[in-house]
C-alpha cells in the first residue's frame, strides 16, 4: 500500500496529532477555538443591526399623527399649514393646497377653491396637487413638507365639481 502524501503546517512535528479543531488545540486550549466563534457571532449581530435596523425619518420630515387618527378613505388637515393627509387602504397620501386657493375634502375627493376635483391621491383630470413624501414609522405618520414631488399644474376650472 503506497504511503499517502500529506501536508502539515509549519512548526508542527510529524508525530503531532491533528484533530478536528486543528493541530494547535492541545497547546492553546479550547478557548482559542471558541473565542473566534464568539467574536464572529458578535460581528454578524452588529452588522445585521447596522444594515437592517429601522430608524424614524430624519431631515425635514414632521410627525403629523398616529396611523389610527386617519380613517380609511378619508382625509384630514394636519398641523402643517396647507397640508392634508389621506388614507386609502395601507397607503397614505399627503397633498398641499396651492397658495391662495383653499382645499376641502368631501365624498372621497379633494375640491379646491375653483371647484376642481382631485382624487384621494391628489391627481385630477389633466393635472394634480403637490404630493408630499409620506413615511410611516412605528405607527406614526411623517410628512416632508419641504420636498414636494413633481406634479403637473392643476387643471383649469373647466372640470368643476361641487361639494355639498
Amino acid at each position: 500500500m503506497p504511503k499517502r502524501a500529506g501536508f502539515r503546517p509549519p512548526g508542527v512535528k510529524p508525530w503531532t496529532k491533528i484533530g478536528p479543531l486543528g493541530p494547535f488545540r492541545g497547546r492553546l486550549g479550547l478557548g482559542w477555538v471558541i473565542a473566534p466563534l464568539v467574536v464572529g457571532a458578535v460581528l454578524v449581530f452588529f452588522g445585521w443591526l447596522f444594515l437592517f435596523r429601522s430608524t424614524p425619518p430624519t431631515g425635514t420630515f414632521v410627525p403629523v399623527g398616529p396611523v389610527s387618527s386617519f380613517p380609511e378613505n378619508q382625509a384630514r388637515r394636519v398641523d402643517v399649514p396647507g397640508v392634508w393627509v389621506a388614507r386609502s387602504g395601507d397607503r397614505f397620501f399627503a397633498v398641499e393646497q396651492e397658495d391662495g386657493c383653499s382645499l376641502t375634502f368631501c365624498r372621497d375627493r379633494f375640491v379646491d377653491c375653483r371647484g376642481v376635483a382631485y382624487g384621494i391621491d391628489g391627481l385630477g383630470s389633466g393635472g394634480g396637487l403637490d404630493v408630499l413624501p409620506v413615511r410611516v414609522y412605528k405607527g406614526v405618520v411623517y410628512v416632508d413638507p419641504d420636498h414636494p414631488l413633481d406634479r403637473t399644474p392643476a387643471p383649469g376650472p373647466s372640470s368643476a365639481a361641487s361639494c355639498p
